[in-house]
């Protein structure tokens, strides 16, 4: 993991509608996104106790929605006189068309002022880059492995 602080002022990013949501809003881009990231294994409680986490943290969702339905969202969390964006995630058919680019941009103006501003990336995907152009640098970086319980024979 990257993680990466908010030190340069983001481009202007014009045209794309994004509005604020309840969390619960963005529930399938959530469960999209471990799809994603975990085919074929069981989220079990996390989705709901990460809601509370999140929650409990004063977190706001942002979403681009389509139709009515979201398309991607961001999420940002304040703790004392700082804040991170949490989640972005674009559902896969919609990447490259500037979607996760302007909901970052929206959730770096909600922070506000506040000492500092985090955001962490996968240090060998694609989204770091995203995150540089919008004015976050690396601060340090981190390895994390997770080890999947083995399947039932």
């Amino acid at each position: 993991m990257l993680y990466m602080r908010h030190e340069a002022a983001p481009p202007d990013v014009a045209g794309m509608a994004v509005e604020e949501v309840p969390y619960e809003a963005a529930e399938t881009l959530r469960t999209a996104w471990h799809a994603e990231d975990f085919p074929g294994q069981d989220p079990g409680d996390y989705p709901g106790q990460a809601r509370e986490v999140a929650l409990s943290r004063g977190a706001r969702v942002f979403a681009v929605t389509e139709a009515g339905e979201p398309i991607a969202f961001a999420q940002i969390e304040h703790v004392a006189g700082s804040a991170e964006i949490t989640h972005v995630y674009v559902r896969a058919d919609r990447r490259g068309n500037g979607i996760g680019t302007a909901i970052t941009r929206s959730s770096i103006d909600a922070a506000g002022e506040v000492d500092d501003l985090w955001i962490s990336a996968d240090d060998e995907d694609r989204p770091k880059d995203l995150y540089a152009r919008l004015g976050f640098r690396p601060a340090w970086a981190s390895m994390e492995l997770t080890r999947l319980p083995r399947a039932a024979r």
